[in-house]
């Protein structure tokens, strides 16, 4: 397959897994409101115990789950905003696509769909231990408030510091990380965090906000090629 087509062909298959987050609800979407509070503690998203609320609420079998996104949104005081965990898994011999939703008060709801088509990942337990150990305290512009982002790629790619800060972490621990260079075949996951940007469009020669890309030891393991330092 040409690189280009694969990328098209990649896209599509994420956008037709989104079909069911940004298209208006169909009679077959099963809503479960106001399922229970999730305490979040500042800087502490508590993305294992969202996990843990999700299975139980929405009855998918647990070891079928493959993570498509996880996003946490936190204010300057490290307070929760809102998270997004997307996934899927089988309910019933079904395959489904599931949200869990956390809004500003802590408040958890969750959504389902039957989705017929194949997907490719990993179980979310792994990366999502991962995001909660990350000490966000640490984080350098965590008063602005930030967006951590828990996504798949694929297709290849090159990471150096015109991307951002890279690091593999582990436990929590970060290990500096100069570039990494995935090829065509990989499939991997990065955990990205940005700070929330100005209203304002950056003025001419203004430096950008700062950007942190984390891979797990088990994604860089997919890598082409890695240089730490």
């Amino acid at each position: 397959m040409r690189p280009i087509l694969a990328v098209i062909v990649g896209i599509t298959i994420i956008y037709a897994g989104m079909y069911f987050f940004v298209l208006p609800e169909s009679p077959d979407v099963t809503r479960i409101e106001n399922i229970t509070h999730l305490e979040s503690p500042a800087y502490h998203p508590a993305v294992l115990d969202l996990w843990e609320i999700a299975v139980d609420a929405t009855g998918v079998e647990n070891e079928s789950a493959t993570l498509l996104q996880l996003e946490v949104n936190l204010a300057g005081d490290g307070a929760i905003r809102v998270i997004w965990l997307f996934f899927y898994g089988m309910e019933g011999g079904e395959q489904h696509a599931y949200e869990a939703y956390v809004g500003p008060g802590g408040t958890v709801s969750a959504k389902s769909q039957r989705f017929n088509h194949t997907v490719q990942g990993v179980h979310p337990l792994a990366l999502l231990r991962e995001v909660d150990a990350i000490v966000l305290e640490d984080i350098p512009f965590r008063d602005r408030g930030m967006t951590l982002l828990v996504s798949p790629n694929a297709y290849g790619d090159h990471y150096n510091e015109t991307r951002g800060r890279l690091y593999e972490v582990s436990g929590g621990v970060l290990r500096p990380v100069k570039e990494a260079t995935f090829g065509p075949d990989a499939r991997w996951y990065t955990i990205t965090i940005t700070p929330h940007r100005d209203t304002e469009p950056p003025s001419p020669g203004k430096v950008l906000p700062d950007c942190i890309i984390l891979f797990t030891r088990q994604d860089l393991g997919a890598a082409d090629s890695v240089v730490y330092g």
